[in-house]
C-alpha cells in the first residue's frame, strides 16, 4: 500500500509541477511542430547561410603537452 501511495503522491506532485510551469513559465522558445519526412530537407541544403545564435562560443579542441 505504501509503494503505490508513493507513486501516486509523486505522479500528482509532477502533474502540478508541469502545470504550474506551463501557467508561469510564459511561451516557448522555438516551434513545437513535427515535420514529416517529405517535408525535411537534407543536410547540406538544410544549413542557413547565417551563424546560429545560440548564446555559446566556438569549440575550442586543446591539445595535452607532455612536460618532461
Amino acid at each position: 500500500m505504501g509503494l503505490i501511495r508513493l507513486i501516486a503522491t509523486a505522479a500528482l506532485v509532477w502533474f502540478v509541477f508541469r502545470w504550474l510551469d506551463r501557467f508561469f513559465g510564459g511561451p516557448r522558445k522555438g516551434p513545437r511542430k513535427h515535420t514529416t519526412d517529405h517535408d525535411s530537407k537534407s543536410g547540406a541544403q538544410q544549413r542557413s547561410s547565417s551563424p546560429k545564435e545560440d548564446g555559446l562560443g566556438d569549440y575550442v579542441d586543446f591539445e595535452e603537452i607532455n612536460e618532461p
